[in-house]
C-alpha cells in the first residue's frame, strides 16, 4: 500500500522568495480553496498509567520500568524498538528519564502514573536510528460486528461491554492511538445495518462514518473459527494494508495466528470479485441484472432490504480448489476465533484476517498490527546529523507577529524537524530554513496529518513546484 499522504512535487527546493506563480496560486487558494481539517489528535506520548497492587518501593520500581517501556512503544510506534540494546539499557534504569509520578485511583484499583522526559527519550531513539513518532495521530473509527449468546449479530457501540471492545481500547491507549466506536444512536441505525458491517461493505460503512469526521475506518466481524464456517470466498489478489511484526503463524505466546490479505465477501452476502456489486450491497435491479462470463453487469442498486421489482443475483464463482480446501482446514486450526477486517482510508481499501484463541486476543492483535502499520507511515527514522537535509519552505498568510510565533511553534513541534528559523519575509509570505531529521516525504506525511499547513495548489488543484504552504491557524 502506498504511503497515505504522499504529495507530488517534493523533490525541488523552492527559491528564497515567492515567485509570481506562488503569488497567483496563493490568491487562487484564498478565493477558491476550502480547508477541511484532518481528524487528528495530539496525544500525550511521554506518559503511561500502570496498574499496581500497592504503593511499595518494589511495586513502584516495577511499574516505572513498565511505564517507560510503554512510552518507548508510543514514541517509536514499533515493538521492534524494545529489542534494541540502547532501549534495553534505558529500561534498566527508568529513574534517569523520569520527570514525575503520581498515583491515581479508579474504584478499588490503584494506578502508577509516570511522566518521562520526552526530549531524552527522543534522543535515545534518534541515536539508535529507531523510528520517532510525533504526538499527532490520525483518529480511527472501528465498526465491529459480533454475535451475542443467542447467535444474533450486533454492532458494538461505546456503551456495550464486550471483552474485545475493552481489549481494543486498552491496546489503543497503550500504543497511543485515538480510537472510537460508533454511538449506534438513531442516526447510525438509519445509516447502517449490522449486515453492512458483517459483510464489510465499503460504501455503506464509509457513508455512515462521515458524521464522525475521521480519516481512517476499520470495519470487522468476529466469528468462531471452525471448519464448518467459511467466512470468505477465495481471491487470488493480495492487498495487505498493515501486518504484524510477529511470525505470521504465531505471536509471542505461540498461540495466535495473523493473516492480513485481500479477500472477497462471504457467500451468504453474495460477495463477488465484482467491486461495484460488493460495495453496493449485492443487490441489482430486477430485469437489469445479468450474469456474463462469471461477472455481473447491471444498472441501479439498493443497499439493504430487497424491495418490489428487485431480485438477488448470485454471481458465478470459481469453486474451491483442493489447495484452497486444505488451506481453509488449516485456517480452522489457527485459533478458536477469527476476525475479518477491512481498512478504509481516504486513498485505499484493504482486507485481511487474523486468528486467536479468544476475542480479547483478537482485539489486542488487531490494534498492535494497526499501530505498527501507522508508525510505518508516519514515524521518522533518524538520519545522521552530518547527512541531515536543510531546505527552505515558504508559508503564506503569515502577516503578524502572532502568526509568525504560531508558525514557529508549530514547526518546532513536528517530530521530523530538528530546527526552524525565519530566513526572509516578503508581505505575508515567510520563508523558513528548516533542518530535517527525516526525509522530505516524512515532512509531507507529517504536515498532511493536520490542516495547519496546506500545500499551495494551482488552478487545477495540483501542488505548485517546491515547498510552498498556506498557514491556516
Amino acid at each position: 500500500m502506498s504511503r497515505a499522504f504522499s504529495l507530488a512535487g517534493t523533490n525541488n527546493l523552492m527559491k528564497p522568495y515567492p515567485s509570481l506563480l506562488l503569488t497567483c496560486a496563493v490568491g487562487f487558494t484564498l478565493v477558491c480553496a476550502s480547508f477541511v481539517a484532518s481528524a487528528t489528535q495530539r496525544i500525550v506520548v511521554n506518559e503511561a498509567k500502570i496498574l499496581v497492587e500497592d504503593q511499595s518501593s518494589r511495586a513502584q520500581q516495577k511499574a516505572a520500568k513498565q511505564a517507560l517501556r510503554e512510552v518507548f512503544l508510543k514514541m517509536s510506534g514499533s515493538t521492534e524498538s524494545l529489542r534494541n540494546p540502547g532501549v534495553k539499557a534505558a529500561l534498566s534504569s527508568p529513574q534517569s528519564l523520569l520527570r514525575s509520578y503520581r498515583y491515581s485511583y479508579e474504584g478499588s484499583e490503584t494506578y502508577y502514573v509516570a511522566e518521562f522526559d520526552s526530549t531524552k527519550v527522543g534522543e535515545i531513539l534518534q541515536r539508535e536510528m529507531l523510528p520517532l513518532w510525533g504526538d499527532r495521530r490520525p483518529e480511527t473509527l472501528i465498526w465491529l460486528a459480533v454475535k451475542d449468546d443467542n447467535e444474533n449479530k450486533l454492532i458494538i457501540d461505546e456503551s456495550l461491554d464486550f471483552p474485545i471492545a475493552e481489549a481494543l481500547r486498552t491496546t489503543a491507549q497503550e500504543r497511543g492511538l485515538p480510537l472510537s466506536l460508533p454511538l449506534m444512536d438513531l442516526t447510525d441505525n438509519v445509516n447502517i445495518t449490522t449486515y453492512d458491517v458483517w459483510g464489510r461493505f465499503v460504501e455503506p460503512v464509509r457513508e455512515a462514518s462521515r458524521r464522525y469526521s475521521v480519516d481512517n475506518i476499520i470495519a470487522a466481524r468476529v466469528y468462531k473459527n471452525d471448519s464448518s464456517f467459511i467466512p470468505d470466498l477465495p481471491n487470488a489478489e493480495s492487498n495487505a494494508a498493515f501486518n504484524s511484526n510477529s511470525n505470521p503463524n504465531s505471536n509471542s505466546n505461540g498461540e495466535e495466528s495473523t493473516q492480513f490479505e485481500h479477500m472477497s465477501d462471504e457467500s451468504d452476502n453474495y460477495g463477488s470479485n465484482n467491486k461495484e456489486l460488493v460495495e453496493e450491497g449485492g443487490y441489482v435491479s430486477g430485469n437489469q441484472g445479468e450474469q456474463t462470463g462469471g461477472t455481473i453487469t447491471y444498472t441501479g442498486t439498493t443497499n439493504g432490504v430487497i424491495e418490489s421489482g428487485l431480485k438477488k443475483v448470485k454471481p458465478t464463482i470459481k469453486p474451491f480448489t483442493m489447495d484452497e480446501f486444505e488451506a481453509h482446514a488449516k485456517q480452522s486450526e489457527e485459533g478458536d476465533f477469527g476476525l475479518d477486517w477491512v481498512f478504509i482510508s481516504k486513498e485505499s481499501v484493504s482486507y485481511g484476517s487474523i486468528y486467536a484463541d479468544s476475542p480479547a486476543e483478537l482485539g489486542n492483535a488487531l490494534m498492535d498490527a494497526y499501530a505498527d502499520y501507522l508508525s510505518s507511515q508516519y514515524a521518522v527514522v533518524g538520519i545522521d546529523k552530518a547527512n541531515r537535509e536543510v531546505l527552505e519552505i515558504s508559508i503564506a498568510n503569515v502577516g503578524s507577529i502572532e502568526s509568525y510565533a504560531a508558525v514557529s511553534r508549530y514547526l518546532t513541534t513536528l517530530s521530523v524537524i530538528e530546527s526552524a528559523s525565519l530566513k526572509a519575509q516578503r508581505g505575508t509570505v515567510a520563508t523558513f530554513s528548516i533542518t530535517l531529521i527525516g526525509t522530505t516525504e516524512d515532512l509531507m506525511n507529517t504536515v498532511g496529518l493536520e490542516a495547519k499547513l496546506r500545500p499551495v495548489t494551482d488552478a487545477y488543484g495540483q501542488p505548485v513546484e517546491g515547498f510552498s504552504f498556506y498557514w491556516n491557524d
